[in-house]
C-alpha cells in the first residue's frame, strides 16, 4: 500500500522462494545413513560440476547441454532425497544445484533468455531452502518437480528466430500469466486467512496472515495499480482519514497482535475476502507493457528501501521482512521478463541486476530462524540500513533499464 506521505513509491517465480519457510511439513526424519550418503552424493555432484564453467567459456551451446544434463540429474537426486525426507541431504545438494547452475546460467541467459526465466524461478527457492534449519518438504518437492520440467524444456529448446521485441512480448504475457497465478493463490490463501478470523482461533489466523500477505506483497505494483481497492485491502490505519473507515489486512492485523482477540471482526473478515475477489477479477483483465511492468518494479523498490524499510508496513506483526522479500521476489520476476530486451541492448546491466538480486536474497535469508523470518523488531540499526541500501541499488539498476524498452 502506497503511502499518502511516502517520500518514494518486492517472490519466485510461481513458487516463492519464501514458500520454504512458511510453516508447512517440517519434517526431517531421515536416517542418519540415509542423510550421510545423500551428502556424500551430493557431495560428489559438487565436485563434478566444476568443469561447466571452463566448458562455457569455450563453447557456450556445449555448456548448456552439459550444464543441462548435469543440473537434471541432480534434481532428480533431490527429488530422491525430499521423497526421504532427507533434510541434511537436502541442504547439501541444494547448494550443489546452486553451484551448478551459476556454472553455465549466463550461456543460458543470453540463448535462452525464456526457458532461463522458468528454471531461475524453481532454482532460487531450492537454493534458499538450503539455508533453512527446517526444510518444507512439500514446499521443496513442488519446486524440485517445477525445475525437473523446467530442465527438460530447456534441453529440447532451439535458438530462437524471433526478434527481441517478439521475445520481449511473450515474456511479458508469461509476467502477466504469473501475475494471475499469484492473484489465484492470494484469494484462496485470504480465504484460508478469513476463514480462521470467523472460526474466532487467534493463533491459527495469524499463521494464515503471514502466508497471504506473501502473496499480496508480490503482485503489490499490481494491485496498487486498482487505484480504489488497493486502500480497501492494504491501508495502514495512518493511511485513512477516517479510523472507523479502515479495513482490509491491517485492520485484522491489529485485533490479533494488539488486542489478541477477533471479536467484532467477522464484518472486516468478509470485506476483505470480497475486495480481494474484486482483485481477482480484475487481474483477470489486466493487460501489460514492458515499461509500465519496471515502472511498477522500480516504484516498489524504492518504497521498501524508504519507508517500509521503517517497519511501518506491518507495524503490529512485526513480519516486515516477509514483505520486503516477496516485493524483492516480485520485481525479481519482472527483472527475468525483460531479459530478451536486456540481451540485445545491454548484457552488462543484466549482469549486474542478476548479481545484485542475488545478494540481495542471500542478505534476506540471513534472517530465516526455525524456518521463518525473524521479527523486524531484532534487527539492528546496521542491517537495515544494509538492506535499505541494497532495495535502493536495486532501484537504481531497474531504473536504468527503462532507456531500452
Amino acid at each position: 500500500m502506497m503511502k499518502k506521505t511516502s517520500i518514494g513509491i518486492v517472490t519466485i517465480a510461481g513458487m516463492l522462494a519464501l514458500s520454504a519457510c512458511n510453516g508447512g511439513s517440517n519434517n526431517e526424519g531421515a536416517s542418519p545413513s540415509a542423510s550421510s550418503s545423500a551428502s556424500s552424493s551430493a557431495s560428489s555432484s559438487a565436485t563434478a560440476a566444476s568443469p561447466v564453467s571452463s566448458s562455457a567459456s569455450a563453447d557456450g551451446s556445449s555448456a548448456i547441454q552439459t550444464g543441462t544434463a548435469q543440473l537434471l540429474d541432480q534434481t532428480n537426486q533431490l527429488q530422491g532425497l525430499i521423497e526421504k525426507k532427507d533434510a541434511e541431504g537436502v541442504k547439501t545438494l541444494g547448494k550443489t544445484i546452486n553451484e551448478t547452475w551459476l556454472s553455465f546460467e549466463n550461456a543460458v541467459r543470453q540463448t535462452f533468455p525464456l526457458e532461463y526465466t522458468d528454471v531461475e524461478k524453481y532454482e532460487m527457492p531450492i537454493f534458499s531452502a538450503s539455508a533453512y534449519d527446517k526444510i518444507d518438504f512439500d514446499a521443496l518437492k513442488a519446486n524440485a518437480d517445477g525445475l525437473a520440467g523446467a530442465l527438460a524444456k530447456l534441453q529440447n529448446a532451439k535458438p530462437s528466430t524471433a526478434s527481441a521485441s517478439e521475445l520481449l512480448k511473450e515474456a511479458v504475457k508469461k509476467y502477466q500469466q504469473y501475475v494471475v497465478d499469484q492473484t489465484n493463490k492470494l484469494t484462496d490463501q485470504t480465504q484460508a486467512f478469513v476463514d480462521a478470523v470467523k472460526a474466532g482461533n487467534v493463533d491459527a489466523a495469524k499463521a494464515e496472515y503471514v502466508k497471504a500477505r506473501v502473496y499480496y506483497e508480490t503482485i503489490e505494483p499490481i494491485a496498487e495499480s486498482f487505484g480504489e481497492l488497493d486502500p480497501k485491502i492494504d491501508a495502514r490505519l495512518a493511511d485513512v482519514d477516517d479510523p472507523s473507515a479502515w479495513t482490509g489486512f491491517h485492520e485484522i492485523e491489529k485485533a490479533l497482535w494488539v488486542d489478541n482477540s477477533l471479536a467484532g471482526q467477522d464484518k472486516f473478515a468478509d470485506q476483505l475476502i470480497a475486495d480481494v475477489k474484486a482483485l481477482q477479477a480484475e487481474v483477470q483483465k489486466l493487460e501489460l507493457d514492458p515499461k509500465t511492468v519496471v515502472a511498477g518494479a522500480m516504484e516498489l523498490l524504492n518504497e521498501a528501501a524508504t519507508s517500509k524499510i521503517t517497519g511501518e508496513e506491518e507495524l503490529y506483526s512485526h513480519i516486515d521482512l516477509v514483505d520486503l522479500a516477496a516485493n524483492v521476489d516480485g520485481s525479481k520476476t519482472v527483472y527475468l521478463s525483460i531479459i530478451p530486451a536486456l540481451n540485445e541492448s545491454n548484457v552488462e546491466l543484466a549482469d549486474k541486476l542478476d548479481q545484485a538480486f542475488q545478494e540481495m536474497e542471500k542478505a534476506l535469508s540471513g534472517f530465516i530462524k526455525d524456518g521463518q523470518y525473524v521479527a523486524y523488531t531484532e534487527l539492528t540499526t546496521d542491517q537495515i540500513r544494509e538492506i535499505s541500501d541494497r532495495l535502493s541499488a536495486l532501484s537504481e539498476l531497474m531504473s536504468q533499464t527503462a532507456a531500452i524498452l
